[in-house]
Formats: C-alpha cells, sequence, structure tokens
C-alpha cells in the first residue's frame, strides 16, 4: 500500500513520529516535507477539501483517503507493530492533542520557525 504521509519537517514533534513510524517494512511510505516549494500544490488541495496542515500532518493513502491529525496517527499506528501508545478518546481528540499543537507552535517560534505554513 502507498502512503504519503505530509508533514512540517521543522517540527520536533512531527519528525519525530515520521522517523519513529517503521512502515516502510510493509507498505510504500513517503515523506513529503510540506515546507518544500513542491508541496504548495497539495496543499492548496488540501485547503479545498477543508484540511489545514497547521492543524496535524496528512496521510494520502492509495486510494485517495485522507486523514489528518488524530485520525493519521490512529491510522498510521494500526499498521505498525511497534506502536505508540495513546487513548483514541475524547480526552486525547479534544484536550491532549490541542495542548500538543500548542506546544507544537510555541516551540518552532522559539526555533525562529513560522508555526503557519
Amino acid at each position: 500500500m502507498k502512503i504519503e504521509l505530509f508533514y512540517d519537517k521543522e517540527c520536533p514533534f512531527c519528525k519525530f513520529y515520521a522517523n519513529y513510524i517503521k512502515l516502510k517494512e510493509k507498505h510504500k511510505l513517503i515523506l513529503i516535507n510540506v515546507r518544500d516549494s513542491q508541496s504548495i500544490i497539495e496543499l492548496e488541495k488540501f485547503r479545498l477539501q477543508g484540511l489545514d496542515i497547521n492543524n496535524g500532518f496528512i496521510i494520502r493513502v492509495e486510494n485517495n483517503e485522507l486523514f489528518q491529525g488524530v485520525d493519521a496517527i490512529s491510522f498510521l499506528n494500526n499498521l505498525v507493530k511497534k506502536k505508540i501508545y495513546f487513548p483514541d478518546n475524547y480526552l486525547f481528540r479534544s484536550i491532549i492533542y490541542p495542548i500538543i499543537k500548542s506546544i507544537r507552535k510555541f516551540i518552532l517560534i522559539i526555533m525562529g520557525k513560522k508555526y503557519n505554513i
């Protein structure tokens, strides 16, 4: 299965997770840094579909299914043997994940990077 992972390579959280998952053993995983100029067209297509990369990385599966944020993490986590445990529930989706996004923004500001792509 071909899986494209659109993520912010400048974000330490995104970079860690993208490198952590070991999908390449069974799937064709393509990591796409959205800060590269070639990704602008893809980001615009995602925006037209209601997805914003600033709300979490985006997964596109070969059948053009799209997942973002918590749903993307859950999708990837179900495909790998070495899982990162996270509760896929209301608490994680409504409180913990938004906190992680805020910390991402803060860290990128400290690093002198743009937090909105």
